[in-house]
């Protein structure tokens, strides 16, 4: 059973789809192009989303290349591996960056942010992480964040490669310019696609006049409106991003933001009752993924586990042997957090267990698709 950050075990029908191959350019795929950037749209509760064959961070480099310019002043503040990933992007896209670090387990406050926002008066644009995975913590109030930088006519970039479909985002009401993530977290599809969502002022300031093709969002739009591709795509992970959207939308999206604040709650209370120290707060802890340091041996924990049949991943960086990482995103449910407790409590010889809430289950007809082997 696999609960690391990404890639995410997946439905039975998402797999299959993968394996398609057909002509990138007929008609039927052209059905597939339209149908996946309306779901998503819908999802995002975006004005457009531009698709692209290729990684998260192939999405996220997109959004910072095709809404910045050179020299344009930006705001980023890391605090993890991922916020450090974005401030590197800036950083390579000739971007004049301000940026502040948070140590791990904390995020920036709504007060940081607004004293940065008056120090850089002439900082255009603001960039950051909506969940960082290397560290179990997120930016849980993003209404909040967008509200005050919007209001202070900023734009404002997010990475959400492994938040979004996990907790509350409407990209149009929150008037975010741009939100980016990956197919392969908690949509719960297959690696290989790389998402852009837009607002009509994130449309708007779409720069394209200096940026390598593939990169550039306002291309793959263009080539979206008549239902393609500029470039030969992914195609079985296309038709696989339909299926796993689809089933988001049968979910329900505000019932399956729930199913992961649920998971994240509880295996936090278990590991807190069996020992493990959990990195974050009740304000501020990942929905997607929960960090802690284990009262043994990190590497102890992730072969014991492994040797049980469940593969959990070790911490990043300097964090590397300091925590481990349960990735609880994508079609995670009670199923599979009461099988992790189990073996956890096996390792540690700690009975702790309570069976995991109701708001954990997935929906039937999402269930009998999903197995844990």
């Amino acid at each position: 059973m696999m609960l690391i950050p990404g890639p995410v075990n997946v439905p039975l029908s998402v797999s299959f789809e993968a394996s398609r191959v057909v002509n990138h350019r007929s008609d039927e795929f052209r059905r597939v192009v339209e149908g996946l950037e309306s779901s998503l749209k819908r999802l995002f509760s975006a004005e457009r989303v531009a698709l692209l064959s290729g990684s998260g961070t192939l999405a996220v480099e997109s959004m910072v290349f095709s809404m910045t310019r050179k020299g344009e002043k930006v705001i980023t503040i890391p605090y993890g591996e991922f916020g450090h990933r974005l401030e590197e992007s800036l950083k390579r896209r000739g971007t004049n960056v301000v940026s502040v670090t948070k140590s791990p387990g904390t995020t920036p406050s709504l007060g940081e942010i607004e004293d940065l926002l008056d120090k850089h008066k002439d900082a255009e644009t603001v960039a950051l992480v909506h969940n960082e995975t290397s560290t179990g913590v997120a930016l849980r109030n993003l209404r909040e964040v967008a509200k005050l930088v919007k209001g202070s006519g900023r734009k404002l970039l997010v990475d959400s490669v492994s938040g979004f479909a996990a907790y509350e985002l409407y990209v149009k009401e929150w008037k975010i310019d741009a939100v980016a993530t990956g197919s392969q977290k908690a949509l719960a599809s297959v690696p290989g696609l790389g998402f852009v969502a837009l607002s009509d002022e994130g449309i708007g300031e779409l720069k394209g006049e200096d940026i390598p093709h593939y990169v550039d969002v306002a291309t793959h739009l263009k080539f979206q409106d008549k239902r393609e591709t500029p470039f030969t795509p992914a195609v079985g992970v296309f038709y696989a991003s339909y299926r796993a959207s689809q089933l988001m939308e049968i979910e329900g999206k505000e019932r399956r933001w729930k199913r992961h604040d649920a998971s994240a709650r509880y295996l936090r209370d278990i590991f807190k009752k069996i020992g493990m120290e959990n990195l974050g707060e009740d304000d501020n802890f990942s929905n997607t993924v929960v960090a802690s340091t284990p009262p043994v041996p990190v590497s102890y924990m992730v072969s014991e586990l492994k040797k049980r049949g469940i593969e959990i991943s070790r911490g990043m960086g300097e964090m590397k042997d300091k925590i481990t990482r349960v990735g609880i995103l994508g079609v995670v449910d009670d199923r599979a957090l009461s099988r992790l407790v189990f073996t956890v409590q096996d390792v540690l010889k700690k009975d702790v267990y309570y069976p995991p809430p109701e708001e954990t289950k997935l929906p039937e007809a999402l269930k009998t698709e999903v197995i844990w082997d």
